[in-house]
């Protein structure tokens, strides 16, 4: 076992009404599963790839190697090449697939009604972790997700170091961390094991817990980073909002459609599944000194851009934010690392034993 010394700790100095300090988005979170799957519809072939709730990013290479592959199929089965793809969403879903399909060299549009600067996945805290995920027990998926979180660990390590904003780093937390965890069980091996620790090493702090190694990619660098890449290769961008499938399937000449459209699949392809998780972030000035992440009773994530400080659950449809919870968010992470009076947990953190059944990735799964 290891003792260490105390890490830095957060300057917790925060104005909730100070512009930029607080972010609201919504996770497209589908209940049973994700969407990952190839249909014909009006004579296109259109594969769906939405639904990943708060593991969007975490999952987003692997999902578009599907995607890709099953591209690559359906050319196999139909002898038929068709060059120009269509993918509705500019969210990691959509910029990542349409990556690996310029890689085949097909020629790739993107439609959206938000800029990727606007999506979720922009807003999105980071950490390499599935977390608010729900995925079938049946064999053949649990299969899919193996190879699925191989391909997105592999393909963002890889990327270490080369602009994209990824990065390994320790996670620290007083709990197992079942974001993490979900990946131990899954694909043993992918990830360092975690190391128990007799005492977390931060002020505040007198209990055990332990400290993981994962990845952090950070949005703000990532997302635009995908768009500008893909632009330089010749990807264009069209604003375009559609009113439901009809519309799309009448309205674009490209016989591939790949649905990348997370929480507007609920309304544009009818799905009853689909449901708004809000989350919500507040955004502390950036701290260098500051190395790690602390990811449990919410989370701690020091960037480039801020310290982030997260870890919320609701459900609504509603995107704003609320500057009273941004604020309660900072004082109970304040007072969890004793810069302030302890506050109880608040009932909307993802910790919360009331949210537990929504965010335990765990509990969906059987082998």
């Amino acid at each position: 076992m290891t003792t260490l010394p105390n890490l830095p700790t957060a300057d917790f100095t925060f104005d909730p009404h100070q512009l930029g300090a607080c972010v609201a988005g919504l996770r497209p979170y589908r209940v049973g599963s994700y969407r990952l799957e190839g249909e014909v519809l009006a004579g296109k072939y259109v594969i769906h790839n939405y639904g990943h709730g708060g593991g969007g990013i975490t999952l987003s290479w692997g999902c578009a190697a599907k995607v890709r592959d099953m591209v690559l199929r359906r050319q196999a089965a139909t002898n038929v090449v068709e060059r120009e793809v269509a993918v509705l969403g500019a969210g990691v879903m959509g910029l990542t697939a349409a990556t690996l399909l310029v890689d085949l060299g097909l020629h790739v549009t993107i439609y959206s009604d938000r800029k990727p600067a606007e999506t979720t996945s922009y807003k999105a805290g980071g950490q390499w972790a599935v977390s608010i995920l729900e995925f079938s027990k049946e064999f053949a998926k649990v299969q899919e997700m193996q190879y699925i979180l191989r391909v997105a660990y592999t393909m963002f390590k890889a990327s270490i170091g080369k602009g994209y904003g990824v990065s390994e780093v320790d996670n620290y937390s007083v709990n197992a961390t079942s974001g993490i965890d979900v990946v131990h069980d899954l694909v043993p091996g992918l990830l360092p094991q975690r190391e128990y620790l007799p005492r977390l090493p931060f002020e505040g702090h007198s209990t055990s817990g332990y400290r993981y190694r994962t990845l952090l990619v950070e949005p703000p660098i990532f997302i635009p980073r995908l768009e500008r890449d893909l632009k330089a290769r010749g990807v264009t961008f069209v604003n375009r909002k559609f009113i439901n499938s009809a519309d799309v399937l009448t309205s674009l000449t490209q016989k591939v459609v790949i649905n990348c459209t997370g929480l507007g699949a609920k309304n544009l392809w009818n799905d009853p599944d689909m449901l708004p998780l809000r989350g919500q972030l507040a955004m502390l000035r950036p701290q260098p000194n500051l190395e790690y992440l602390y990811g449990q009773n919410g989370y701690l994530f020091p960037r480039n851009d801020h310290v982030v400080i997260g870890g919320t659950v609701e459900e609504t449809c509603d995107e704003t934010f609320d500057p009273d919870r941004c604020l309660e968010l900072v004082r109970y992470m304040a007072g969890v690392f004793g810069q302030v009076p302890p506050e109880p947990m608040p009932e909307f953190s993802v910790h919360h034993p009331r949210n537990e059944p929504l965010v335990d990735p765990r509990m969906s799964i059987a082998f």
